[in-house]
């Protein structure tokens, strides 16, 4: 096993998020929304689960630190995307406000179109060899 060649592809491996990141970015900007990747993360698991969700339980789908989901929670109630709803203890409940709701199938069709375009030259062998070996370095935490 090459260990050059594992740390060379942590390294691509970011590069690959942060392309992909950007280039989201850039086709929400381009349609009008103001939707850094980070923010669209937070509103996807909301948009995903039916019921409401805490700050902790996003903080645990999306795999993110419970204080950096906090801060983005705060920047999308500034925006109106969300809100936060009292529940018995020291944790909030976050929904999506009628703006983003209002919004989430044009966010959603621009997710899809950017990460088709994204994938166009791969054949769907290598998309699915990519998801099973990305899994296994996922998987590898647990």
């Amino acid at each position: 096993m090459d260990i050059s060649k594992i740390h060379l592809m942590g390294f691509m491996m970011e590069q690959a998020l942060a392309a992909m990141s950007s280039a989201l970015a850039d086709r929400f900007q381009h349609e009008g929304i103001e939707l850094p990747h980070s923010q669209y993360s937070v509103l996807r698991a909301i948009y995903s689960n039916d019921a409401p969700m805490t700050q902790i339980q996003i903080a645990e789908i999306l795999k993110k630190d419970a204080a950096a989901i906090k801060r983005t929670i705060d920047i999308l109630e500034r925006k109106g995307y969300v809100n936060r709803k009292a529940q018995t203890g020291r944790s909030n409940y976050v929904v999506a406000t009628d703006k983003a709701l209002n919004l989430k199938a044009s966010i959603k069709r621009i997710a899809n179109e950017t990460l088709k375009e994204i994938f166009k030259d791969f054949s769907d062998s290598e998309v699915n060899e990519l998801f099973t070996l990305l899994g296994k370095i996922v998987m590898h935490k647990k």
